[in-house]
């Protein structure tokens, strides 16, 4: 499987313990296969709407969802029903945007009242990147990963919280995803007292709430 295949095919199972106890209607945006919103109709019987830019992924999600829908997020939002979704998923999606502010503040506008937002990150202050930076004193954009060429934004886990609090999220959950397995890292972290325990993680993830319409 090609590389490009292997990220477009992406379950993100880990992402599971950030769904609320009850879907009815949930929209995925960066919804890649629509692999993640299947395993939602399926385990909550609900009704699942995917957006993305890639036509044949598009395509395939269609095969999976009750609605597939290619496009410019902010334009797609514009064509949706008010008021209508319960969930929100942006898997690994918000840092792709000039705006994600905007965007969580637009979407508020297609859920309703108390809906929950599922969404994931990168972590720029991963052991991994941070090693980059500081030891090998490089900053190289690639195809994948946290440094993926196609990001505009980035997030540590306190401007992933402030982020959230300040588009009108209340937070329920937030936690770190996919853990490093360095022992380095982890002597360092029990000689800085877990300091940098946040740097265990290449991926931050969130369970919040839409408060009231800003």
């Amino acid at each position: 499987m090609k590389p490009e295949d292997q990220y477009y095919r992406n379950e993100r199972s880990e992402m599971a313990a950030f769904l609320p106890p009850a879907v009815s209607r949930s929209l995925e945006f960066g919804c890649s296969q629509g692999l993640f919103s299947k395993r939602i109709k399926e385990k909550y019987g609900a009704e699942c709407w995917g957006v993305d830019l890639d036509a044949a992924s598009i395509a395939m999600a269609a095969t999976h969802l009750d609605q597939a829908l290619c496009g410019d997020a902010t334009a797609v939002l514009t064509t949706l029903p008010r008021a209508y979704f319960d969930l929100l998923v942006c898997n690994d999606f918000l840092e792709h945007l000039p705006d994600p502010g905007a965007f969580l503040r637009e979407a508020a506008a297609v859920m309703t009242p108390g809906a929950t937002l599922g969404a994931s990150v990168p972590n720029v202050r991963s052991w991994s990147n941070i090693l980059e930076l500081l030891v090998y004193k490089e900053w190289k954009y690639k195809d994948s990963g946290i440094l993926d060429r196609t990001h505009l934004r980035f997030f540590t886990l306190k401007s992933f919280r402030r982020f959230l609090e300040e588009n009108g999220l209340h937070i329920e959950i937030m936690e770190g995803t996919r853990p490093s397995s360095s022992k380095v890292f982890m002597m360092t972290n029990l000689l800085t007292l877990g300091f940098i325990g946040d740097m265990k993680f290449s991926g931050l993830a969130a369970r919040a709430k839409f408060g009231n319409k800003l």
